[in-house]
């Protein structure tokens, strides 16, 4: 899970930074819109669309993985702190869930202050479209397809103005697009480019119903100086759409740009590369992997498990631990006290089978650090519960595992 959202917030940083690199400044909104509600799904799905095996076919693939795996790929770490890890580990996961549920509450109390604001507003209709009558100081605003606006503050003008533009907020289901972002912010709050992405969703949305405004032949400046001239007290709930309080400057430069020619619409093909390059990187660790165990020694084993029962390097499905291999190592590795006076650390590599009964036996060192390290390594291996064992077709078969083991002494 750590590394699934670690592969999704890497490609929302990198998709986003393409989109304001390339795509920021054309006149292009829908296309915009559909972009960036794609960045969500393509970081959603990058972290879990397996192309190893087809991939592992190229040579320039097969030679990055195996300097990942040499020198990237992920690692049991232990350290001469006891316990250290384990409760940082704990103040973080405590720190996370507080905020995230915080954040979750305020969104939930917005659904539901907006839900109590239309059940004790009247209605009204103007041209023919039923509205939320406001009686306070705050703006129009939106919600799906529920407008909210106080008509005696308006000139008639203006309200045929506002009502273009919540309408097509509307009709293009822009709410849809808030909730998502929304969400995504509460989730990964914690990184700064998710709420970018968030205010640059709502920014395009605008743009797209001050175009549409436009578009249906209401005069541009005087839309701007409506705009400029509309002040009101900010609506509490921040998942609607808001007839003026997200950037006017932005959009006033934005109505004012000169449309983008459309032969331009083909530099978002540029994003068919930049999505490409994400799943090579996101599968380069189980290519690692597998070129470990291919690469590993073929060298006769010391204790043959039984004559007719062969040992693959490889199989169909490889084998699996019964849960959390990295956690349950880092809490049954301890490190040598006489490795820690020596200050002695690194990397030590230990291989070993999994029988077709998924029992670890015959663990021993390929890479060594010093024997107390080295020893410490196959001590904990050798106590491991049984795993999934691997499988050709149907059948389970005895396979060969390269496991890398870290040692770190840590900052004091």
């Amino acid at each position: 899970m750590i590394m699934y959202l670690l592969k999704l917030n890497i490609a929302l940083i990198l998709l986003f930074s393409f989109y304001k690199l390339m795509f920021t400044g054309d006149t292009f909104f829908s296309w915009r819109r559909a972009t960036l509600i794609g960045m969500y799904l393509v970081a959603m799905l990058v972290p879990v669309m397996d192309f190893s095996a087809w991939l592992s076919n190229s040579e320039g693939m097969t030679s990055i993985a195996n300097e990942y795996a040499t020198v990237v790929l992920p690692t049991v770490s232990t350290s001469s702190k006891d316990g250290g890890v384990l409760l940082w580990e704990l103040v973080v996961l405590i720190v996370y869930g507080v905020v995230t549920c915080v954040l979750l509450l305020r969104f939930l109390w917005q659904l539901f202050s907006i839900i109590l604001l239309k059940n004790n507003s009247q209605t009204a209709y103007i041209h023919d479209t039923e509205v939320y009558v406001l009686t306070n100081d705050e703006g129009p605003f939106s919600f799906f397809d529920w407008i909210f606006i106080n008509p005696e503050r308006h000139k008639s003008d203006e309200i045929e103005e506002i009502m273009m533009h919540e309408l097509t907020h509307c009709q293009q289901l822009h709410s849809i697009d808030i909730i998502f972002s929304e969400l995504f912010c509460i989730i990964f709050w914690f990184n700064p480019f998710v709420w970018l992405l968030k205010r640059e969703v709502r920014l395009n949305l605008e743009y797209l119903a001050d175009n549409s405004v436009l578009a249906n032949g209401k005069d541009n400046k005087e839309y701007q100086y409506h705009l400029l001239g509309l002040t009101y007290k900010k609506n509490v709930a921040t998942i609607t759409n808001n007839f003026n309080v997200l950037p006017i400057k932005k959009r006033i430069k934005m109505m004012n740009k000169k449309e983008t020619k459309g032969i331009l619409k083909a530099k978002y093909a540029l994003y068919i590369p930049l999505v490409a390059m994400l799943l090579a990187v996101s599968n380069i660790e189980t290519i690692a992997r597998n070129v470990t165990k291919l690469t590993a020694s073929v060298e006769l084993q010391k204790k043959p498990t039984k004559e007719s029962e062969r040992v693959f390097t490889v199989t169909e499905v490889m084998p699996t631990f019964k849960g959390n291999l990295y956690q349950w190592l880092s809490e049954n590795l301890r490190y040598p006290k006489d490795a820690v006076s020596r200050k002695e650390q690194g990397r030590v590599m230990v291989q070993f089978i999994i029988t077709a009964k998924g029992e670890v036996i015959q663990p021993e060192i390929v890479r060594s650090v010093s024997p107390s390290l080295d020893k410490e390594a196959l001590r904990v291996v050798s106590k491991m519960p049984a795993w999934n064992p691997g499988r050709n077709g149907n059948k389970k078969v005895a396979t060969k595992y390269t496991l890398p083991v870290k040692f770190s002494l840590g900052s004091k």
